[in-house]
């Protein structure tokens, strides 16, 4: 992870919590968790995806559960994932080096968070800590840009983003021609995120390179957010946000 990223994150963990949405449980129906003996949430964040997995985990009935480890290099928002207190073993590292044997797990989820690793070296630890056969998850809540209020907002934060790595930038997808994977599976879930107001500007700033900024920038981006609201009343309707999302499942099996 690039250091204005995790400067970012650091900064502005409370309000990636509050401002950013959970996963659907449809998609954990997509993910092959039946007779895995462990899963890897690498990337994990404030534990938004961890703590659907856990859940999904300890409400499955016939055979037993697999072994739950999240990797968040973040200080800041592993302090928020670990206060969760889920039966998930947090562990030190980073996706460069997962503190994990050779074949430990058998699905390494990245939710939100593959864009962000250096990929060569992400890519051989992914694999090395794969069993024969073991998957690699690839998940996104993705704006849902056909909505034209989310639309302006993504220009919003294109005209902030300059060269930083997200997934917009599609650099990610040089994992799909990866003779070390090979896809296997893509679905798209459609949802929604209810939030207040408030939210809104949580969602905005949780993003790395606004968090990153000085508080005079973030106040001058708070104004564009303040405009942009006004400019389309229909987000706050019905009292409060209806934030829609599309996650998008790009779901890999280990090849070796």
């Amino acid at each position: 992870m690039i250091a204005t990223a995790a400067k970012g994150f650091a900064n502005r963990a409370a309000e990636y919590e509050t401002g950013r949405p959970e996963y659907p449980e449809a998609l954990l129906g997509d993910l092959p968790l039946a007779g895995a003996r462990a899963v890897l949430d690498l990337g994990a964040g404030t534990g938004k995806f961890t703590r659907v997995l856990a859940a999904h985990v300890a409400a499955r009935t016939g055979g037993p559960a697999p072994r739950l480890y999240a990797v968040e290099p973040v200080r800041e928002m592993a302090a928020r994932l670990a206060a969760l207190d889920l039966p998930v073993g947090l562990l030190d590292g980073t996706a460069e080096a997962i503190p994990l044997a050779d074949g430990a797990v058998d699905l390494v989820c990245c939710a939100q968070s593959f864009h962000w690793f250096d990929y060569e070296p992400a890519a051989a630890e992914i694999h090395r800590v794969l069993a024969p056969g073991g998957h690699l998850a690839l998940i996104w809540n993705l704006r849902d840009e056909r909505v034209p209020w989310v639309a302006a907002l993504t220009q919003l934060f294109d005209h902030h983003a300059g060269g930083t790595r997200r997934y917009a930038t599609g650099a990610w997808r040089q994992v799909l021609g990866d003779p070390r994977f090979r896809l296997v599976r893509q679905s798209r879930h459609e949802f929604h995120h209810r939030m207040p107001r408030s939210g809104v500007y949580d969602r905005v700033l949780s993003t790395s390179f606004i968090a990153a900024m000085a508080p005079a920038e973030q106040a001058a981006v708070r104004a564009q957010v303040d405009r942009l609201m006004a400019d389309h009343p229909e987000i706050l309707a019905s009292g409060s946000v209806e934030f829609p999302y599309v996650c998008e499942l790009h779901l890999l099996q280990r090849v070796g």
